[in-house]
């Protein structure tokens, strides 16, 4: 095969348009997202060395061209001569590939999750309607005669509808569940014939859709009707709808399927271990997992597992020359996607996680890099004013400091900004009274500083100062309404979760970027629904 002079890389014009925020008294986040797409210079092939003249029609099958004579049809099996369609008998096939088809994608997606920060259970919920149409040619795809057509059909991705979603629970702050998930609509899919029938040399004919009420084959209509009393309704309305046609391309839908994914971890506090180790499961195919429990090997529904219908509807038996038509055979599994008989399954895997962080903490590695410099990095050596205002409040958040700059949009009372603002004086206070001998230390030591001991002052500070802040939660958690709380960032309303502070009390050790066992997962709370991008074709 060659390229064609004019062929380019492929294209695309996209438009996108984006809402998010919060809805229904703060109390949830959403996402709505519009997207469309025209996919220009897609790639296509054409054989060259096809001899586009049709020889004679299939009259039993509306017609159909073609493209040898008669005599190059073995009568007895159906088989079609590969020379019989050529313009050289010196080659078979001679592809030219061509960039000079379009497609076209809509999307239409939008996501919920609760704004309120919880460590103890969340969740996401997503719905993505999409629509895709491309132009295809008979050598590259399916066709109905000519293969030299080029025809705008439904897209092989074309899947309308998906439901994603993605929930946890903490549970006895002990055991952490996470399972994600998606249903998605049916995937089409054509029917075929096992065989080449008009004569181009591909395998890729679709099938004529015989009705068992009006065909002149006898044979042909009792094998139709009994394939339309055992398939499943999906398979019979798209038979029926096509009645007396060559069928369309992807005009069959196949069931709809689900995937999902099982994380369980462990809170190494309450298994004794240390905070720097992380135990987890993850099972993926559990669907899969619950499907073969319930109902046995042999009786598997395909829970879990990607559907891959069975396209052929024909199979090519032989060809009479005196009709100039085909003899078939109905294959009775046609539109099947029993996982029995597909040879890709989805496994049950159960995979066992252990990690441990080495070497110094996050925090510990911060604070040398500060010390050393003016020490025994070249630099500017940090004072006790500097080393104060950079470690002074212990890598916390101050919630009452951020409510009090958000007062509006919070909609505080006289009450309670008297309140917060008498709350965080004492809590200033104390952080003064905590931080400021840390940083008088940290000023004062030698080139030669024990990195361990200086460490540990930091840690004992950090560990007095969450000490602190959670002794002021029930007071803080009852000054301020869940409406309010629902309209704080996550990162503040962590802050007034004790499961949280107590994750992060000595630091963030065992956490990926900071994340810990007690904080939940970014669903897209407070952020405007988040969720999982959507990649449509």
């Amino acid at each position: 095969f060659f390229y064609s002079p004019d062929f380019v890389s492929p294209r695309s014009l996209r438009a996108n348009l984006q809402w998010s925020g919060p809805i229904l008294g703060d109390r949830f986040s959403a996402t709505f997202d519009i997207t469309w797409s025209r996919n220009l210079n897609q790639s296509g092939a054409q054989d060259l060395n096809f001899l586009d003249t049709p020889r004679f029609a299939l009259s039993g099958e509306g017609n159909r061209p073609v493209y040898v004579v008669p005599g190059a049809i073995d009568t007895l099996s159906g088989a079609v001569s590969a020379l019989g369609g050529r313009v050289s008998p010196l080659y078979n096939r001679v592809t030219d590939v061509r960039s000079d088809l379009t497609s076209e994608s809509r999307q239409i997606r939008a996501s919920i999750s609760p704004t309120a920060f919880n460590t103890r259970y969340g969740w996401n919920l997503s719905y993505v309607y999409g629509e895709v149409r491309e132009q295809t040619r008979g050598f590259g795809g399916t066709t109905a005669g000519d293969p030299n057509v080029v025809e705008w059909t439904r897209g092989s991705f074309d899947i309308r509808h998906q439901i994603q979603y993605s929930i946890f629970a903490n549970l006895w702050d002990a055991v952490r569940l996470s399972w994600s998930g998606t249903f998605r609509s049916p995937q089409p899919f054509t029917p075929l014939v096992a065989g080449d029938v008009n004569g181009d040399g591909y395998s890729n004919d679709r099938a004529f859709v015989a009705n068992p009420a009006t065909t002149a084959d006898p044979a042909l209509a009792r094998a139709m009707q009994s394939l339309l009393a055992s398939s499943p309704d999906y398979v019979r309305e798209c038979l029926q709808r096509q009645f007396g046609t060559v069928a369309s391309r992807n005009s069959c839908d196949g069931p709809w399927t689900s995937q999902a994914t099982l994380s369980i971890s462990f809170n190494p506090v309450k298994l004794r271990l240390p905070q720097r180790a992380q135990l987890s499961f993850l099972v993926n195919n559990p669907l899969g997992a619950l499907d073969l429990v319930l109902h046995g090997e042999k009786g598997i529904h395909g829970w879990g597992q990607q559907a891959f219908p069975d396209q052929n509807l024909l199979y090519v038996r032989g060809f009479n020359p005196a009709t100039q038509g085909y003899k078939y055979e109905v294959n009775q599994r046609f539109g099947s996607a029993n996982p029995l008989f597909s040879q890709f399954r989805t496994p049950v895997t159960v995979t066992a996680l252990v990690r441990f962080d080495v070497g110094p903490t996050r925090e510990e590695q911060s604070l040398n890099q500060q010390l050393i410099l003016g020490r025994r990095m070249d630099g500017t050596r940090m004072g006790e004013g500097m080393l104060r205002a950079i470690y002074g409040n212990g890598g916390l958040v101050n919630p009452m400091a951020t409510m009090l700059r958000q007062v509006d949009t919070l909609q505080l009372t006289v009450e309670q900004a008297d309140s917060l603002a008498t709350i965080n004086r004492r809590y200033v206070i104390k952080l003064d009274s905590l931080w400021s001998p840390v940083a008088k230390e940290l000023a004062a030591l030698p080139t030669d500083y024990d990195e361990s001991a200086a460490y540990r002052s930091y840690r004992r500070a950090r560990e007095a100062t969450v000490d602190y802040l959670a002794a002021l939660l029930p007071t803080l958690n009852t000054l301020i309404t869940d409406v309010q709380r629902r309209k704080l960032p996550p990162l503040v309303a962590s802050h007034l979760d004790t499961r949280y502070l107590s994750a992060i009390r000595s630091g963030t050790a065992g956490g990926s970027g900071g994340a810990t066992f007690g904080a939940a997962p970014n669903f897209g709370g407070g952020g405007g629904g988040g969720g999982q991008q959507i990649i449509i074709r």
